[in-house]
């Protein structure tokens, strides 16, 4: 299953907007590489919270929907927009591997319980 992403840059030229939307792809592929059997869609927001004032005002937000139907959701913020997106790709990428621990942790404590505390009970 192939993993969507969608990129959208608000405030930017578009020949900016397109090396935005290239970069955040690539960084994303580095960032769920083992994790995307998990993941059906991913969206990137990433915006000037600012305007044109300057300062720490490039905001990346990625949504994700995960393939169990549930959302995960990180941010982060930087003075330039590759930056952000650097940032929030690294957080999206530890979210994901948290998810799957504690998913395989509750998978290993349902089979836990069914075989009780000391192994399979014997009738």
């Amino acid at each position: 299953m192939d993993m969507q992403v969608e990129v959208l840059v608000r405030g930017e030229r578009s020949d900016t907007a397109e090396a935005l939307r290239e970069y955040a792809h690539r960084r994303l592929s580095f960032a769920t590489r083992r994790f995307t059997h998990r993941v059906r869609r991913v969206t990137v927001r990433l915006g000037d919270v600012n305007g044109p004032r300057r300062g720490v005002d490039s905001r990346c937000a990625i949504t994700a929907d995960l393939v169990d139907g549930r959302q995960l959701f990180v941010e982060d913020l930087a003075a330039w927009p590759f930056a952000a997106i650097t940032l929030a790709a690294g957080r999206f990428g530890e979210a994901l591997r948290r998810d799957a621990d504690r998913h395989q942790l509750r998978r290993g404590a349902a089979a836990a319980g069914q075989l009780g505390r000391h192994g399979p009970a014997s009738a």
